[in-house]
């Protein structure tokens, strides 16, 4: 198959017959609509905090990573070009990087990209159906387990888009269809919400808490040093990790290359479709950051006094109805990344799957991919809600969700945090292997590509580099503050930063000690044959 199918079929592509070709302003749509994540609603406050809430330096966050998206869709059309399959980045690695190298991104891909996105997406949809069903009078289930219940209710979600998505590619253009209806609803009401909340409140005279330049206290002993606080713009390059979340399927709108009338003009599709993309994710990140805060909760209060908390009860359901979509879009997916990688007899029991693999339907890609996926979604669930420590939350809002949930949602914040990272890593690993590519020979690739993906990549290695050591520097800055914080205050600071310098070394482990291992071992046994011959 096309290495493009999984996407095409998601944006409603195959069944287009060869002379049915589509214009460049569908071509632009189609960019448009794969592009625009849910994750902007999740990531605006983040990018705020990161910038010590000025509005000016979040603003320009938004612009310089987005441009860096723009330049990244324009270096894959090259690189996926190059690659058929059902990989995605694990292809790109397979095809212009090591073996080391393309082992580590199946690694992450399959045990920690995959089985975590059914962990923090379902969450993060759960999250905002509480906060527009709050409206309406229901807070949580009011026991001493709600954690368990809603744990019951993700993996309902997991295995039903799963099977559905996974097996019926038209059913899944059918949801994705819905589901796009209602983040699209979503992103213009917040914008509007936002927007006439801040005017009214300025015609009223009431000071609003915005500040375009924050100042920064690092000499505060009462206040847990950190690294966005003592490098000048370090919350910059922590703050773009977190707004590369929100364009969770930019890359799908390569596949629009095949399918245009003028394949040349897909830059320029690219180019608009991402741009407009852009300046949607500015305008909303604008919307929910008036209120000096970046969180949409911030206007409930507003709402809520002028008898239209119905409004902020609706847009809450329809962001979560959006999250599902990128859940649905995921499972179409992961069933064929799984028969592919069992083709290439690089998964577990792949010797007895491989006969029966079957792209167009999948079963054995959704059995493989349920018995995967549940059990370690189960898993992290109950750690998250036992284990884990809830929100720093003074104001009590997250008890609201419901016992255990604070702790789960703010577990699966660091899940997606790391996950969201880590994936474009690999992209960046993958865009330098193809820069080497394209020096051994340059007649295979586009001038423009090889201007534009040393660029990208360059980008990408500094913002990685940036946020794998504000962790280290983090955990250093507070254990130099033991003597001089509260005891409460340098516990729970200490604990967060240990628990996501501790994932991290976790992720790193399952994605690199394995083909080590293999490695070795191959090494020994060849030495042996060779010694016995």
């Amino acid at each position: 198959k096309d290495g493009n199918n999984v996407e095409q079929s998601l944006l409603g592509l195959t069944d287009l017959p060869k002379s049915k070709k589509i214009n460049f302003f569908t071509g632009i749509l189609i960019v448009i609509g794969s592009s625009m994540g849910a994750g902007i609603f999740f990531k605006s406050q983040s990018v705020l905090e990161s910038n010590n809430y000025s509005l000016f330096l979040a603003i320009f966050s938004w612009i310089i990573a987005s441009l860096a998206i723009v330049l990244m869709g324009i270096s894959l059309l090259d690189i996926s070009a190059k690659n058929k399959g059902n990989l995605s980045i694990v292809g790109w690695n397979h095809r212009f990087n090591t073996w080391m190298t393309y082992q580590m991104s199946k690694n992450f891909t399959l045990y920690i990209n995959i089985t975590l996105t059914y962990f923090f997406m379902p969450l993060y949809a759960i999250m905002s159906f509480q906060d527009g069903a709050r409206i309406f009078g229901f807070y949580n289930f009011n026991t001493q387990a709600d954690w368990a219940i809603w744990t019951i209710i993700i993996l309902v979600i997991s295995a039903y888009f799963i099977v559905t998505s996974g097996l019926k590619a038209k059913l899944a253009t059918i949801q994705n269809a819905i589901t796009l209806g209602f983040k699209i609803f979503a992103l213009v009401a917040t914008i509007i919400v936002g927007f006439s909340i801040f005017i009214i409140e300025v015609k009223n005279g009431n000071k609003l808490d915005i500040h375009w330049f924050k100042k920064i206290e690092i000499s505060d002993p009462t206040k847990p040093m950190s690294f966005s606080n003592i490098m000048p713009f370090g919350g910059l390059f922590i703050s773009w990790a977190g707004i590369f979340f929100a364009y969770d399927g930019f890359y799908v709108s390569t596949g629009i290359s095949n399918e245009l009338k003028d394949p040349k003009k897909t830059p320029k599709a690219l180019l608009i479709g991402l741009s407009v993309v852009t300046i949607i994710h500015l305008i909303v990140a604008l919307a929910m950051s008036l209120n000096g805060r970046g969180d949409f909760k911030e206007y409930s209060n507003f709402l809520s006094k002028n008898n239209l908390a119905w409004i902020y009860g609706l847009i809450n359901l329809s962001i979560g109805i959006g999250v599902i979509g990128i859940i649905n879009g995921f499972s179409l997916w992961i069933p064929r990344f799984i028969e592919e990688l069992i083709q290439m007899h690089d998964v577990p029991f792949y010797k007895k799957l491989v006969k029966k693999t079957n792209q167009s339907y999948p079963v054995v890609g959704v059995v493989y991919s349920l018995v995967l996926i549940l059990p370690i979604v189960l898993i992290f669930c109950i750690l998250g809600a036992t284990l884990y420590y809830p929100k720093e939350d003074p104001s009590g809002y997250y008890q609201l969700y419901g016992s255990g949930m604070s702790s789960l949602y703010n577990f699966a914040d660091l899940m997606s945090n790391w996950i969201s990272l880590l994936v474009f890593a690999f992209m960046a690993i993958a865009f330098f292997g193809a820069i080497l590519e394209s020096r051994r020979t340059p007649k295979k690739f586009s001038k423009r590509f090889k201007v534009v993906n040393i660029i990208v990549t360059l980008f990408l290695f500094v913002v990685v580099f940036v946020n794998f050591l504000y962790p280290i520097v983090d955990l250093i800055l507070i254990i130099s503050q033991k003597n001089t914080l509260q005891e409460e205050i340098y516990q729970i600071a200490f604990r967060g930063r240990l628990l996501s310098f501790l994932t991290l070394i976790l992720f790193l482990a399952i994605i690199i000690l394995p083909p080590v291992f293999i490695n070795v071992f191959k090494k020994k046994r060849s030495k042996i044959i060779k010694n016995n011959q």
